[in-house]
């Protein structure tokens, strides 16, 4: 039996077809599943929490996009019931594209339905005073996280997956973000070390995966195994130069540059002087000062 959580909604029409395709597929196959439609922002969390309070092992497929696959992380009960699969419907598809999930909705549905091995690999927890949250692909601060709650009712996003260009949403709202943002300055603390400060912060990334905002390689060594979180800061640098390295960052060549930082850890402390924006998975956290993000090894099993 698998269970499906579907955001038949999203992608300007595209994840409707996406899960007629499924349906029809299920259909030849013969294979027993439920389905269960999302109706609002938040409902697959609640799906996701039905479904795995069962008695017994589950397979659990979503069939969306990122911001869906995000809600289910965090709906989730007991992660060591739940074999995870995803069918792709959205415009960034960063969750993904990092663990190698074709968008292709043939090749995915049968990569589900034949998979015999499945991989436990690590996902991301970020603390704050208000909540806590799962994530998949990255979270964090700054210029990337400010983008990410404009991008959640953005009329541009909406006219450009309708072009079927929806990734350039995400550039186009970078750069009208980076020129109107405030640089801050944070304390960070990494693995329960000494604390140091980090003036002029553009933005933090803490990836789990590669890339993020539509397949930008933050962190192009990221590895979803490794029991870390790789983080890419940038700071102290003018938002013109940060401009001008925009183009290297998107080919995942900034490591050497100037302002720009790049390690791992296993848990991150941020202190902010003035409340910023936390995203998770491209999801609004909320504006907040203080922020505790960890890996947590090994938590998904993913079909």
């Amino acid at each position: 039996m698998i269970h499906f959580i579907v955001n038949a909604h999203g992608g300007s029409g595209k994840a409707q077809k996406t899960w007629n395709t499924v349906l029809a597929l299920l259909k030849k196959e013969n294979v027993s599943y439920t389905a269960y439609i999302t109706e609002y922002q938040g409902h697959a969390t609640i799906l996701a929490k039905e479904i795995s309070s069962k008695a017994e092992e589950v397979t659990l497929v979503v069939v969306g996009g990122d911001g869906t696959i995000n809600e289910v992380l965090n709906g989730i009960e007991d992660f060591s019931k739940v074999r995870f699969g995803v069918i792709p419907t959205g415009s960034g598809n960063d969750f993904a594209s990092g663990l190698k999930i074709n968008r292709n909705t043939k090749k995915a549905f049968y990569r589900l339905i034949n998979s015999k091995n499945d991989t436990l690999i690590d996902l991301g927890l970020a603390k704050t005073e208000e909540k806590e949250a799962y994530f998949g692909i990255s979270a964090g601060i700054g210029m990337d996280a400010i983008v990410c709650k404009r991008a959640l009712t953005s009329k541009l996003k909406n006219v450009l997956n309708k072009l079927h260009m929806g990734k350039f949403t995400y550039v186009l709202l970078t750069i009208h973000t980076l020129f109107s943002m405030k640089k801050e300055n944070v304390t960070l603390c990494f693995d329960n070390e000494k604390e140091e400060t980090c003036k002029e912060l553009i933005f933090l990334a803490a990836m789990n995966l590669c890339a993020e905002g539509g397949g930008v390689p933050m962190a192009p060594a990221a590895d979803v195994q490794d029991g870390k979180l790789s983080m890419c800061l940038a700071s102290g640098i003018t938002k013109f130069v940060a401009f001008l390295d925009f183009p290297l960052l998107v080919l995942g060549k900034h490591a050497k540059l100037k302002g720009f930082s790049l390690r791992t850890f296993k848990t991150l402390d941020i202190k902010c002087e003035n409340p910023m924006v936390l995203h998770h998975d491209g999801e609004y956290g909320g504006d907040v000062k203080n922020i505790h993000i960890e890996c947590c090894p090994k938590k998904l099993r993913l079909i």
